[in-house]
């Protein structure tokens, strides 16, 4: 699917993966590149240096200046060359570059949505505007306002909602307007309050979502009831979310045995972020128990800044990384490990191929 509301990709299982960007999982839109020579869709790289300055697959530390277009004319073609099917007409064996041709000069009802798009637009300023000046407040204009800023994001798109104050009260408004109405294929809600009712309220709305690909709920104090509810939806075959975002959380051996539940029944996560947090032995225990068993999906771990995890689990990580054959990068940078521990995990990912560790 495309991350617009205009069009869809035909046969977009068989497009070629080197076309497909590893946060949104679409083809590139404005394709860029790292000096770590990773490449994503300009939105969906601007989007993760709001959470952090770093590569979303190496870690590698970035800037703003290390991205730059990509320009090989070869592959952009690849891209514009895509076939599409317009969703306003339903014309199908539309070339990509040819789009916004086939709107303005022959998509009929596409050229009368536009300019009912454009009047509801128009009432929207108005209506941002009315808002701007009323007293953020009470209750219910905190809700509507919130769902006005939601309501400007298109569909299938990245909705960012991070250090909006969110709490447990606001996420039925963000649920509704954002992943039902909005469908957005990425939901940054970092850097807010939400610990208890609202994850639960969130974790309710991904069962069967075929649309959210990315979910970030960076450093929000989430209670060990509300992720034990958020793991159980997402344990099941019929999950469609990617990438998990939960660092700086509170999580915790509990929180870890939580996600390893998920984990053995989860058949679509490809990137767990589980950094800064408090998970120790026990939680390293059973998360490499199930990577080495039952899971064959995760590609990114993420365990940087775990400060528990320690010598003592170096038995698990060893044979963890000795025994699975999916992942690709795991990070276990600022942890308690000595010197010996590095090395010999070192030593057994030099012997994997094309794997990255980072201590």
């Amino acid at each position: 699917m495309s991350p617009t509301n205009e069009y869809e990709y035909e046969d977009e299982a068989t497009i070629d993966s080197k076309l497909i960007c590893s946060i949104c999982l679409s083809p590139f839109i404005k394709p860029t590149i790292t000096i770590c020579n990773h490449m994503f869709c300009r939105n969906c790289v601007e989007v993760w240096f709001k959470k952090s300055l770093t590569c979303p697959l190496c870690r590698e530390v970035l800037t703003t200046k290390h991205i730059k277009s990509v320009r090989a004319q070869a592959f952009l073609n690849k891209l514009d060359d895509l076939e599409v099917k317009c969703l306003i007409c339903e014309q199908n064996g539309i070339k990509r570059r040819d789009f916004q041709h086939h709107q303005e000069k022959f998509c009929l009802k596409g050229n009368h949505m536009h300019s009912l798009d454009e009047a509801i637009h128009q009432w929207d300023d108005l209506q941002s505007n009315h808002l701007s000046r009323i007293p953020f407040k009470s209750f219910y204009s905190r809700r509507r306002r919130l769902a006005n800023v939601i309501s400007q994001y298109p569909l299938e798109s990245t909705v960012t909602l991070r250090n909006y104050q969110l709490t447990d009260a606001d996420m039925s408004i963000v649920v509704h307007y954002a992943v039902k109405k909005r469908q957005c294929r990425i939901l940054d809600l970092g850097v807010n309050q939400i610990s208890s009712y609202g994850i639960i309220d969130l974790a309710d709305s991904l069962e069967k979502n075929q649309r959210l690909k990315l979910l970030s709920l960076y450093q929000n104090s989430i209670c060990d009831k509300s992720m034990k509810h958020l793991a159980h939806k997402l344990a099941t075959k019929h999950s469609y979310l990617k990438w998990l975002d939960l660092e700086s959380t509170n999580l915790n051996d509990h929180s870890a045995e939580h996600l390893a539940n998920m984990l053995a029944k989860n058949t679509s996560i490809t990137g767990l972020w589980l950094s800064n947090n408090h998970i120790g032995y026990d939680g390293v225990l059973k998360l490499t128990s199930v990577l080495m068993s039952s899971n064959k999906t995760l590609k990114y771990l993420d365990l940087e800044n775990n400060p528990l995890i320690d010598d003592s689990c170096l038995e698990c990580l060893e044979n963890m990384l000795r025994q699975n054959r999916t992942l690709k990068t795991v990070y276990l940078n600022r942890c308690q490990l000595s010197t010996t521990s590095k090395k010999r995990l070192r030593d057994v990912a030099n012997s994997l191929p094309n794997f990255r560790l980072f201590l």
